[in-house]
Protein backbone atom coordinates (compact mmCIF):
# COMPACT_ATOMS: atom_id res chain seq x y z
CA UNK A 1 0.00 0.00 0.00
CA UNK A 2 2.41 2.25 0.94
CA UNK A 3 5.04 1.35 -2.17
CA UNK A 4 1.46 2.72 -3.78
CA UNK A 5 1.01 5.77 -2.88
CA UNK A 6 4.79 6.30 -3.59
CA UNK A 7 4.62 5.24 -6.73
CA UNK A 8 1.69 7.68 -7.32
CA UNK A 9 2.86 10.75 -5.65
CA UNK A 10 5.68 10.59 -7.70
CA UNK A 11 3.88 9.85 -10.88
CA UNK A 12 1.87 13.29 -10.33
CA UNK A 13 4.93 14.89 -9.09
CA UNK A 14 6.55 13.97 -12.90
CA UNK A 15 3.39 14.64 -14.48
CA UNK A 16 3.08 18.50 -13.14
CA UNK A 17 7.06 19.24 -13.73
CA UNK A 18 6.46 18.03 -17.45
CA UNK A 19 3.46 20.08 -18.08
CA UNK A 20 5.38 23.03 -16.43
CA UNK A 21 8.00 22.55 -18.83
CA UNK A 22 5.59 22.34 -21.85
CA UNK A 23 4.43 25.61 -20.78
CA UNK A 24 8.34 27.54 -20.72
CA UNK A 25 8.83 26.29 -24.05
CA UNK A 26 6.18 27.77 -25.96
CA UNK A 27 2.98 25.85 -24.49
CA UNK A 28 0.12 27.62 -23.51
CA UNK A 29 1.93 30.78 -23.70
CA UNK A 30 3.39 30.34 -27.36
CA UNK A 31 2.28 33.24 -29.76
CA UNK A 32 3.57 30.33 -32.43
CA UNK A 33 -0.24 29.24 -33.04
CA UNK A 34 -1.62 33.30 -33.32
CA UNK A 35 -1.63 34.91 -37.02
CA UNK A 36 0.62 37.43 -37.90
CA UNK A 37 -1.70 40.30 -37.15
CA UNK A 38 -3.10 38.73 -33.81
CA UNK A 39 0.94 38.78 -32.76
CA UNK A 40 1.29 41.73 -33.95
CA UNK A 41 -1.85 43.58 -32.35
CA UNK A 42 -0.97 42.03 -29.09
CA UNK A 43 3.02 43.02 -29.45
CA UNK A 44 1.58 46.73 -30.12
CA UNK A 45 -0.53 46.74 -27.12
CA UNK A 46 2.50 45.57 -25.03
CA UNK A 47 4.19 48.59 -26.20
CA UNK A 48 1.21 50.87 -26.06
CA UNK A 49 1.45 49.56 -22.21
CA UNK A 50 5.21 49.94 -21.15
CA UNK A 51 5.66 52.85 -23.56
CA UNK A 52 2.42 55.19 -23.07
CA UNK A 53 2.35 55.39 -26.70
CA UNK A 54 -0.90 57.49 -28.37
CA UNK A 55 -3.62 56.68 -30.48
CA UNK A 56 -1.41 57.88 -33.76
CA UNK A 57 1.83 56.46 -32.41
CA UNK A 58 0.17 52.79 -31.44
CA UNK A 59 -1.58 53.02 -35.82
CA UNK A 60 2.13 53.68 -37.01
CA UNK A 61 3.78 51.20 -34.85
CA UNK A 62 1.48 48.16 -35.31
CA UNK A 63 1.46 49.47 -38.88
CA UNK A 64 5.55 49.13 -39.41
CA UNK A 65 5.64 46.00 -37.11
CA UNK A 66 2.69 44.24 -39.25
CA UNK A 67 5.07 44.88 -42.33
CA UNK A 68 8.53 43.87 -40.79
CA UNK A 69 6.51 40.34 -39.71
CA UNK A 70 5.39 39.72 -42.96
CA UNK A 71 9.15 40.34 -44.37
CA UNK A 72 10.52 38.74 -41.70
CA UNK A 73 8.51 35.48 -41.81
CA UNK A 74 8.74 35.25 -45.34
CA UNK A 75 12.85 35.29 -45.27
CA UNK A 76 12.70 33.01 -43.10
CA UNK A 77 10.88 30.43 -44.62
CA UNK A 78 12.93 31.08 -47.78
CA UNK A 79 16.06 30.22 -45.17
CA UNK A 80 14.64 27.51 -44.02
CA UNK A 81 13.89 25.88 -47.42
CA UNK A 82 17.32 27.09 -48.93
CA UNK A 83 18.68 25.10 -45.45
CA UNK A 84 17.18 22.10 -45.69
CA UNK A 85 18.04 21.85 -49.17
CA UNK A 86 21.35 21.97 -48.36
CA UNK A 87 22.03 25.03 -51.05
CA UNK A 88 22.89 27.09 -48.97
CA UNK A 89 26.23 28.03 -49.42
CA UNK A 90 28.27 30.79 -47.19
CA UNK A 91 28.26 33.51 -49.28
CA UNK A 92 24.29 32.99 -49.24
CA UNK A 93 24.48 33.12 -45.43
CA UNK A 94 26.40 36.53 -44.96
CA UNK A 95 23.59 37.45 -47.65
CA UNK A 96 20.83 36.55 -45.11
CA UNK A 97 22.61 38.10 -42.04
CA UNK A 98 23.42 41.04 -43.87
CA UNK A 99 20.08 41.28 -44.71
CA UNK A 100 18.55 40.85 -41.30
CA UNK A 101 21.37 42.88 -39.56
CA UNK A 102 19.98 46.33 -42.67
CA UNK A 103 16.16 45.29 -41.80
CA UNK A 104 16.75 45.44 -38.10
CA UNK A 105 18.71 49.03 -38.43
CA UNK A 106 16.05 50.32 -40.19
CA UNK A 107 13.53 49.21 -37.73
CA UNK A 108 15.43 50.70 -35.20
CA UNK A 109 15.58 54.10 -37.03
CA UNK A 110 11.49 54.12 -37.85
CA UNK A 111 10.77 53.56 -34.64
CA UNK A 112 13.33 56.51 -33.53
CA UNK A 113 11.22 58.93 -35.97
CA UNK A 114 7.60 57.23 -33.99
CA UNK A 115 8.21 57.44 -30.49
CA UNK A 116 9.74 60.74 -28.62
CA UNK A 117 13.57 60.56 -26.98
CA UNK A 118 12.09 59.28 -23.76
CA UNK A 119 10.15 56.60 -24.83
CA UNK A 120 12.89 55.47 -27.81
CA UNK A 121 15.31 55.01 -24.88
CA UNK A 122 13.28 53.28 -23.20
CA UNK A 123 12.00 50.71 -26.42
CA UNK A 124 15.92 50.67 -26.60
CA UNK A 125 16.77 49.58 -23.05
CA UNK A 126 14.27 47.28 -23.72
CA UNK A 127 15.50 46.05 -26.40
CA UNK A 128 19.01 45.09 -24.67
CA UNK A 129 17.42 43.64 -22.01
CA UNK A 130 15.76 40.89 -24.21
CA UNK A 131 18.74 40.60 -25.77
CA UNK A 132 20.42 39.97 -23.21
CA UNK A 133 17.76 36.94 -21.77
CA UNK A 134 18.25 35.51 -24.70
CA UNK A 135 21.98 34.81 -24.58
CA UNK A 136 21.61 34.00 -20.70
CA UNK A 137 18.85 31.37 -21.59
CA UNK A 138 21.31 29.74 -24.49
CA UNK A 139 19.25 30.74 -27.26
CA UNK A 140 20.61 33.00 -30.06
CA UNK A 141 21.34 36.40 -29.46
CA UNK A 142 23.37 39.32 -30.59
CA UNK A 143 25.82 38.54 -28.73
CA UNK A 144 29.21 40.08 -30.45
CA UNK A 145 31.79 38.93 -27.29
CA UNK A 146 30.51 35.21 -28.58
CA UNK A 147 30.57 35.63 -32.14
CA UNK A 148 33.79 37.48 -32.66
CA UNK A 149 35.58 35.72 -29.93
CA UNK A 150 39.35 35.66 -30.22
CA UNK A 151 40.38 32.13 -30.70
CA UNK A 152 44.39 32.93 -30.45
Amino acid sequence: MKKLIGLTAIVLLLSISMSAQGKQRGGANSDSDLSIEQRVALQTKRMTLNLDLDANQQKEVEQMLLKSANENDQLRDEFRQKKQSGNLTADEKYAFENNRLEKQAAHKAEMKKILNKDQFVKWESTMMNRSKNKDAKGTKGNNSQRQFKNKG
